[in-house]
């Protein structure tokens, strides 16, 4: 069984030994500088990033990281990363950031930070795994209203941690339950979710254009959750249909007349229903999720698609800067980087592609219920005219057929909503195909 790798955040620096040359690190006097709560400001345009070893010692950084944090780029290069961590991050951060790491899954997190000075500054971190045991992480500053929600999450967690003594492992359980209360089921939801709200929010304070491919992404997961509402709405109406036929049965059964054939008309109205239901559970378009770590397709295409463009800023941002990391160079760091953002480019359209598939499976799907539909409505229609020829023998019988005549309205009117749903996401992977916006 792997290990999960030695938290970096949490790790004592005389377990790290320096990558380099001796002089590199003993950060022995950093962390008695005491905090003050006081922010440290940086701009909303600023992005910086920090390139670590499997034992999370610093290897590389650009020059937004060290001005920022306060640090000399040779207090930094081969010191553990853990220089700059705050006291009030609870411990379930960096336990969900390695689990993610070690399973090979890129991980987004709001993570407080310390200066060299003792202040503090948030930011939204993606760190990811580049294949070859080093981690790279970009960081962001966040605004949108999330953060005040995660800040109070953090508060609550980290007291729980040192008032309970809760074990890492057993704190990032208890921080998962109240992310589940807020409505993600899973951990790579909810970052995938709060980095598309930090990203728009960054946009629009920058007064930047959105991304096309973003828009119709937003497009296809809004429609795509609406369809998933409309389809769940039209399998609850035919099971309130199916309740409708059985006392169409039991009624048929206590006629003195006209019995054998308005049971003939009800039983075959129930066989179409019930394969109706059945081709219904093709159209389920529900994912299951087994662990912290997975999503919906759309929701990996936002997470991927906004790393993605927030890597293309930075290769355009380093290209003024210089590289601080001690060995390495501005020719490899921006090859590193460019070589992780085209890793996260051809996720997020191999997600798209698989959307298109999925909806061009769904229009098929929608399109043969329509005919079915059309089927059971003969059905109905045929019940109509046996009504009316029993005429007072049957009374009651026309109650039935009205409220059939109900359902089938109400059934024509989803399937309306259902086929709008379908074409709106049709229209949002053309305009992605065509790189076009809303």
């Amino acid at each position: 069984m792997n290990r999960i790798p030695t938290d970096p955040f949490t790790v004592d620096h005389d377990e790290i030994k320096p990558v380099e040359q001796k002089a590199a690190k003993p950060a022995t006097g950093l962390r008695s500088v005491p905090e003050v709560n006081v922010e440290e400001p940086f701009a909303i345009e600023d992005l910086f990033f920090s390139r670590t070893d499997k034992r999370g010692v610093i290897e590389a950084y650009n020059e937004v990281f060290v001005r920022i944090a306060g640090f000399g780029g040779s207090e930094l290069q081969g010191a553990p990363h853990n220089i700059i961590r705050h006291s009030d991050m609870p411990k379930a951060v960096f336990w969900l950031l390695w689990n993610g790491l070690k399973n090979g899954t890129p991980v987004g997190a709001y993570v407080k930070n310390k200066t060299k000075s003792g202040k503090y500054y948030w930011v939204f971190a993606i760190a990811s795994p580049l294949g070859n045991g080093d981690f790279l992480s970009v960081r962001l500053k966040p605004t949108s209203p999330l953060l005040g929600v995660v800040s109070d999450l953090y508060g609550e967690i980290l007291h729980a941690e040192k008032s309970e003594a809760l074990s890492p492992e057993d704190s990032a359980n208890r921080m998962m339950g109240r992310i589940q209360e807020l409505g993600f089921q899973t951990y790579a939801m909810f970052q995938a979710h709060a980095l598309f709200e930090e990203f728009e929010a960054r946009r629009k304070t920058m007064g930047t254009k959105q991304f096309s491919d973003l828009s119709n992404i937003h497009t296809i997961s809004e429609n795509a959750s609406h369809l998933r509402h409309e389809i769940a709405l039209l399998s609850t109406r035919f099971d309130e249909a199916a309740l409708l036929i059985a006392n169409m049965k039991i009624f048929a059964a206590k006629l003195p007349e006209g019995r054998s054939t308005i049971n003939e008309i009800a039983k075959n109205y129930d066989l179409m229903l019930r394969d109706i239901r059945n081709h219904l559970k093709t159209l389920d378009i529900q994912e299951s999720f087994d662990g912290i770590w997975e999503a919906s397709r759309d929701q990996n295409s936002f997470f991927m698609l906004c790393t993605s463009h927030l890597l293309e800023e930075m290769c355009k941002n380093f290209k003024d800067e210089g590289c601080l990391g001690g060995k390495t160079s501005k020719e490899d760091e921006t090859h590193v980087l460019n070589k992780l953002r085209n890793t996260y480019n051809t996720k997020s359209i191999s997600a798209v592609v698989h959307g298109i598939q999925s909806t061009m499976v769904i229009q098929r799907r929608v399109d043969f219920l329509r005919r079915m539909i059309l089927g059971l409505s003969t059905i109905r229609i045929a019940c109509r005219v046996e009504a009316g020829t029993l005429r007072d023998t049957a009374k009651g019988l026309d109650n039935i057929v009205a409220r059939l005549d109900d359902f089938h309205d109400e059934i024509e009117e989803q399937l309306e909503k259902i086929q709008g749903a379908v074409n709106a996401i049709l229209k949002g992977v053309d305009r992605s195909i065509l790189g076009e916006s809303e």
